[in-house]
């Protein structure tokens, strides 16, 4: 990971004395997030043994001055490289043992993130952790842990397949479904292990990330949080879902817009799939991707040449690097 960088421009700033050592460090990479660090920084606080709290400011709202006079310390690279590449910088700033890594729109619960500092603590065989994650306007679970990516989510996606939790039928027909299970039961009664956690607020051991080299930068936004657990678990690292309250996060909030935020989902989710699919469902994925480029480009006509490159012609050619071997890249 790459130490963070000094002078003036990007430089790291302090707001008052230096922090405590704590056992815990957050990282938080905002990008015109300005209105949400307030709930975000004071719910961190409240914490316990906390130590460094860092924002990366990727946008240009002002947020780094905000999370200033909030008692943070701060990074500015309003040139945006992506948020693996600002939880990186985040994370060369810090020291302590573990690190919450966490989106500026969710406001962490202190007493979850208790119950996984104690997990962390009793068993060094995990290396990340995260609650649940309830959605701010419905109150519901988000899917924030469980399976990782298949081209079946892909396919749901692209049909809207979510719509159809609401039915009984379709709930107890998913849950038959090792793949769809997570979608229907977001929660569990009991922590367990999972192939993915969601990087909205996710607490990490400092040396597992080390380890993988912490985030791919190749991405920019969505896919990192994915490519990240699986170079954890296959250095042999556990996650964990805990079955306790975590954070309530507005998902999207940063977003310009429904069209905007779908296709950077596709680039972002196909890109994972370029990088670890094998060929067979590669094919699938492709051919959903295909299909959603489709449908946004009938949706705007004039966009239609942006959204060919996000959801399809950017990831085909990020898998062609990869196989010539021509890509380069921390995380690989």
């Amino acid at each position: 990971m790459r130490a963070p960088a000094t002078g003036d421009r990007g430089g790291l700033r302090r707001a008052g004395p230096a922090p405590a050592r704590g056992l815990v460090d957050a990282v938080v990479v905002a990008y015109n997030s300005r209105d949400d660090l307030a709930a975000c920084l004071a719910a961190v606080r409240r914490a316990g043994r906390l130590g460094s709290v860092v924002v990366v400011d990727h946008g240009t709202d002002g947020s780094a001055a905000h999370a200033d006079a909030l008692g943070a310390l701060t990074l500015r690279e309003p040139a945006n490289p992506g948020f693996g590449a600002g939880q990186n910088r985040g994370l060369g700033a810090t020291t302590a043992p573990y690190v919450l890594l966490l989106n500026p729109d969710a406001v962490i619960d202190p007493a979850g993130l208790a119950q996984g500092i104690e997990l962390l603590d009793r068993d060094a065989s995990v290396g990340a952790c995260q609650g649940v994650v309830a959605d701010r306007r419905s109150g519901e679970p988000e899917r924030s842990s469980g399976v990782s990516l298949r081209p079946v989510h892909l396919w749901g996606r692209l049909l809207h397949l979510r719509h159809l939790r609401r039915s009984t039928l379709a709930r107890r027909l998913a849950l038959r479904v090792p793949a769809l299970a997570d979608h229907v039961e977001r929660t569990s009664p009991e922590p367990r292990p999972v192939e993915s956690l969601a990087a909205t607020a996710l607490l990490a051991r400092r040396s597992a990330l080390d380890e993988v080299g912490g985030f791919d930068e190749r991405f920019f936004l969505y896919g990192e949080d994915l490519d990240l657990c699986q170079r954890l678990r296959r250095a042999g690292w556990t996650l964990v879902a805990l079955p306790v309250p975590w954070a309530v996060h507005a998902s999207g909030s940063s977003a310009a817009s429904s069209w905007q935020r779908e296709v950077d989902w596709w680039r972002g989710t196909m890109q994972f799939a370029a990088k670890w699919y094998a060929p067979a469902p590669w094919a699938l994925a492709v051919t959903a991707a295909a299909a959603r480029t489709a449908l946004l480009a009938l949706r705007r006509p004039a966009s239609a040449r942006r959204a060919m490159a996000g959801c399809l012609r950017d990831p085909l050619a990020f898998r062609h690097a990869l196989r010539r071997g021509a890509t380069r890249g921390p995380g690989r």
